[in-house]
Parts: C-alpha cells; sequence; structure tokens
C-alpha cells in the first residue's frame, strides 16, 4: 500500500530510539509486555516469539500442562484475556456512531481486523490516512516498537483528511486510572464520555491520572510510534473508572508516561534468572525454577533485593547462607532445604499476647482446654472482597457457628447498601455481646485493605440512609468518625500481626499458606484476589447462568477466607504445633 505523506515525511529517527534499542533483524520487534516486569521473562518471550511465526496468536497454540502451577496459570491467562475481551467490547459498544445535538463532527470509525495480524499495521496506517475519528484494535508497528493498542481517538477538531490530523493512543484499564488530586496544581486531567470521543474536546477535571506499569508502557510506546508516523497528538489517555462511577476516557499529557519507557529500555538484562514476585503465574516459571534449585539460588528464600545484603558478602546460594553461624536468615535456608514452610518462634514472644486471649493475659504452658474457656468471648472472623475500579462488592462474616455474607452484585452498584448493613449487623453484635458482659473481637486476617474500604464508604457516604430491599428496615453508613474509632478500638483485631510474631517463614505468611498449617483445607483452588476481581466482573456481565455460577464461587471463597482466620487463631491458641522452633541465638 501507498505510506501516507504524513508517515513519509517523518525523519527516521525522529527521537533517538534507534540509538536506545538497536535490534537484530532476525529478533521480533519489542512489545509494552517486554518493558514491564521480569526483564528475564521479556528475553524468554521474545526467544519464543522468534521461534514461531508471527501469525501465530499465544491463546491458540497448546498449552504445556505439566504441573498443577502450568494448569492454574494457563487458566488463569485465558480468564484475563476473556476478560479483557469483555471490557473491550462494553467500552466499543458505547463509542458514538452518530453526532450529539450541537455536535460538529461525525464520529466514522474502523474496526481492525483482530484475526488478521499480519495485515494489521497496514489496515491501521490506511485507517490513519483515511482521518477516520476513531480506529478500534490498531497495530502499531516502527522501528523496534510493535504495539496492539485498544482504540486511537483522533484529537485535532479538523473535517476529513488534512496534514494536522492528531491522534491520542487509548487504553482501556480494569484498574482505576485516575484519583482527585490532593491540590488543585496537582491535578493533570481532561476527562470525556466515552460517547463523546473524537467528537467532544475534554473538559478540565480536578482528577489526577494513574497508571499501572503495564497500561502506561502500552500508551508511551503507540505514542512514540505515533511521533515517528507524524500522527501524535500531546495526550494519552486511559479508559477506566476513578471510584465508583461509570467508566470515562481520562486524557493526560504524553510527556508524563515517557520516562518509564526510557528507563525499562535502558535496564540490563539479567543473563541468568533470580526469582521475584511475579514467579509465581509466570509462563516460564518451570523453565527458570529448575535452574534455581539447581543452584539453590538464595533468591529463592529472599527474592528480589531481599538477599542484596548478602550477595555483597559474596553469599548466592541457600547452603552458604544455612552455613553462616547466627541469625534467623541462616535457620530459614536450611528450612527451605528441609521442605520446612515456616519455623515456630520462641512462645514468649507470641503466647502471652492478651489479644489472643479475648483480652485477658495468658501464661506459657497454658493452652485453650475446654470449650467454656471461652464461654465469655465473642469473636467473629470477617473477610472482605472489593474491585479495583467498584469497591467493596462482598463482606463476609462467621460466628464460629455460621457465615453471613452482605454483598453487592448489581450491575451498576448499590451506593454502600450492603456496606452499611453489614455494619450495623457487626454493631448490634457487639452491642449485644458488651450488654452480656462479654468480650467482643472481630478478627480479619491482613487489616489494611478491610481498613481501608470501611474508611472510603465512610468518607464517601457517611451518614446516609438507606431503604433495606424488601423490607421496611434502615441502615446507615457510619461516620468516617465511627468508623476510626472502631477499627483503632480493642475490638478490631488482625490475625496476621501475631502470625508475623508467631512465626519465622520461608516463603509467605498469607493465609493460604498458613491456614493449612492448622489443618483447613480451601474448598476452592487456585482463586485469589485477581481472579475474584475477575469472577466479579463475570458475575455483574456474564449470562444469568455464568453469573450465578461466579456469585457462588465468590461467596464461597469468600467464606473459606473467614473459616480459615478462625482456624488459624485456634492453631496459634495451641501453641502452633508441628512446626520446628526457631533456635534462640
Amino acid at each position: 500500500m501507498e505510506v501516507p505523506a504524513t508517515v513519509r515525511s517523518r525523519p527516521a529517527d525522529a527521537l533517538g530510539l534507534e540509538t536506545i534499542v538497536s535490534l537484530p533483524e532476525d529478533l521480533p520487534p519489542l512489545s509494552p509486555s517486554d518493558c514491564v516486569g521480569c526483564r528475564h521473562r521479556a528475553v524468554l518471550r521474545r526467544g519464543a516469539k522468534a521461534q514461531r511465526p508471527e501469525s501465530q496468536r499465544p491463546e491458540v497454540q497448546r498449552p504445556r500442562l505439566h504441573t498443577p502451577q502450568d494448569l492454574e496459570a494457563y487458566v488463569e491467562a485465558v480468564q484475563h484475556r476473556a476478560n479483557a475481551e469483555i471490557r473491550r467490547n462494553l467500552v466499543f459498544q458505547l463509542l458514538p456512531t452518530k453526532p450529539r445535538i450541537g455536535d460538529k463532527l461525525f464520529p466514522s470509525r474502523v474496526d481492525i481486523d483482530p484475526i488478521d495480524r499480519d495485515t494489521a499495521v497496514e489496515q491501521t496506517l490506511e485507517a490513519l490516512a483515511s482521518g477516520a475519528r476513531l480506529i478500534t484494535r490498531p497495530v502499531l508497528a516502527e522501528g523496534p516498537f510493535r504495539v496492539e493498542l485498544d482504540l486511537l481517538v483522533r484529537a485535532d477538531q479538523g473535517k476529513g483528511v488534512d496534514e494536522f490530523m492528531q491522534y491520542t493512543p487509548v487504553a482501556i484499564s480494569s484498574h482505576s486510572v485516575a484519583r482527585r488530586a490532593k491540590a488543585t496544581q496537582l491535578a493533570d486531567c481532561r476527562v470525556a464520555d466515552i460517547n463523546a470521543l473524537g467528537l467532544a474536546v475534554p473538559a478540565p477535571t480536578d482528577y489526577r491520572h494513574r497508571a499501572v506499569a503495564g497500561d502506561a508502557q502500552k500508551i508511551a510506546m503507540a505514542h512514540v510510534v505515533l511521533q515517528q508516523w507524524g500522527f501524535a497528538a500531546n495526550t494519552v489517555a486511559l479508559i477506566g473508572r476513578a471510584g465508583p462511577g461509570k467508566p470515562r476516557c481520562f486524557f493526560f499529557d504524553a510527556p508524563s508516561v515517557l520516562p518509564g519507557l526510557y528507563a525499562a529500555l535502558e535496564e540490563p538484562i539479567p543473563s541468568t534468572p533470580r526469582r521475584i514476585k511475579e514467579c509465581r503465574t509466570c509462563e516460564f516459571h518451570n523453565h527458570c525454577r529448575a535452574q534455581l534449585l539447581q543452584a539453590q539460588e538464595i533468591s529463592l528464600l529472599l527474592p528480589g533485593d531481599k538477599a542484596r545484603t548478602w550477595r555483597e558478602k559474596g553469599i548466592e546460594t541457600l547452603p552458604q547462607l544455612a552455613a553462616q553461624s547466627s541469625g534467623e536468615q541462616p535457620q530459614l535456608a536450611q528450612a527451605w532445604m528441609d521442605g520446612q514452610v515456616a519455623l515456630r518462634r520462641p512462645k514468649n514472644r507470641w503466647f502471652e499476647a492478651p489479644e489472643l486471649w479475648g483480652g485477658a493475659p495468658r501464661r506459657v504452658g497454658e493452652t485453650a482446654g475446654a470449650a467454656t474457656d471461652q464461654r465469655d468471648w465473642v469473636e467473629i472472623d470477617v473477610d472482605m472482597e472489593a474491585h479495583p475500579n467498584r469497591g467493596t462488592f462482598l463482606w463476609g462474616t462467621f460466628d464460629g457457628s455460621r457465615y453471613i455474607g452482605f454483598g453487592d452484585f448489581s450491575r451498576d452498584g448499590d451506593e454502600g447498601l450492603h456496606v452499611a448493613e453489614f455494619w450495623q449487623w457487626l454493631q448490634a453484635q457487639k452491642d449485644q455481646a458488651l450488654a452480656e458482659e462479654k468480650s467482643f473481637q472481630v478478627w480479619v486476617y491482613a487489616a489494611q485493605g478491610e481498613n481501608y474500604w470501611l474508611r472510603h464508604a465512610a468518607e464517601r457516604y457517611g451518614g446516609r440512609s438507606y431503604e433495606v430491599p424488601g423490607t421496611s428496615a434502615r441502615v446507615t453508613m457510619p461516620t468516617l468518625a465511627e468508623v476510626n474509632a472502631f477499627i483503632t478500638s480493642e475490638h478490631w483485631c488482625d490475625c496476621f500481626s501475631l502470625v508475623k510474631k508467631a512465626l519465622a517463614a520461608t516463603d509467605s505468611l498469607g493465609l493460604k499458606t498458613v491456614a493449612p498449617l492448622a489443618g483447613f483445607e480451601f474448598s476452592q483452588a487456585g482463586i485469589n484476589g485477581k481472579a475474584a476481581v475477575e469472577l466479579f466482573e463475570q458475575a455483574i456481565g456474564g449470562s444469568r447462568t455464568t453469573a450465578q455460577a461466579a456469585r457462588r464461587k465468590l461467596e464461597r471463597y469468600n467464606a473459606d477466607d473467614c473459616v480459615a482466620t478462625s482456624a488459624v487463631r485456634a492453631w496459634l491458641r495451641r501453641g502452633a504445633p508441628g512446626l520446628r522452633e526457631l533456635r534462640r541465638q
């Protein structure tokens, strides 16, 4: 095809990018995912791409499922792609199809064929040359870069084709994409409704953008290619939510995302793997882990930068670390090699904590014997599930015998009603316990999330009264002062803080790791916080059958976490049996 004049007139290396990245001709171009996270994974991915035809999409290749971890990673990847496609389609359905009253522009649109990858770049260039106001699923490639984007929005107000055409690259995000600026001068966003994209000039707002690395690198790389082609506006954009409202498109200055791209391009590439947090769900997990195990690499115990101090002393392996004469980490290195998940710290550091015993002191050597020991306690375990854009959608409770959940699975949200119902129920349990002169404790596992979302609801809806559907009852959202008073009181307890005092771990002290030590078995294997978010999207956006199944899974997952917290606490009261004790030194 003939390349548009605006592309031909652009200097070959307008930004000096060829001096930043120089690729051999037989290697595939860089994608945004190559500039995010583990650089060793990027090397392996690029090597795999170089060995298969460009037209082979990863999602249609036969997966290599050798272990349960392989299956979990594959299922998570499929779910991620499916939910991303759902988000894209929902946005595309909202794009304008005709001018609104007062609009002077017509929303011309070109959809790039997502199947025909071999000609996608050419299709995108033709769409740009046609002056289309909206281009969905564009693919941009120039020099070292290739970007598969969600949307291009024409930013200038010209009609038809001219030399001044400018386009803004847009990514559709599953994350919160903006937040209210703390000061007016810090606001950097202009906003437009999705049904006005390509027609209306974005309006100034008091929001400041927030872009996760993957989204930032995608729009940054797309902007760079558009600059090379001569079509770049001075803005980039993200479509997503800013709080509980509807998704909108937030525009902000392109230079704000370019430093992150340049820094990623200049970062050195490791020649051998080192374990980091991302390894759990990486497609190359087995490949790298085999090398790490063979070398007994120290990052198996101390991932990321945690081993920096030891590496500076020349200690690179677990046997070398275990041979050190003193300290907690050498003992944990030996425990790791012995297959131990955790070591128990001396009981005098944690067993006597009054919080563990309903506020009463306890002596080492005593355990929770007969059930009557706890007849004056009322304990409730709480777990919360939240969507990063929507906020909380389920607060679960377990009182020792019964699970009760307070959920919001409506498509548009209940504006905090389920939080107010949860709060009123919880306060009623507290008032009854205190009236009967019993100790009252609410237990969560790692309280930061619950604290944040309770405060968030109180800040947004505090004092609001709700009518409970199907009843004559009303509930009221607590004020921020009421929430702060409760979560800083002796009634709000964090089981995770006790676990950290009691155990030294060779890996994680998360609930999914610790609860099995206490004898608890989770019924929903393979579901984690990220998967719960995707299940919630299915529960509010899928077919009726899919939605009901997703909701049942979420409620069972939430109930498991409530009961697991109770099991861990009971296990600690028995002295955390079954673990080797950390030696005093």
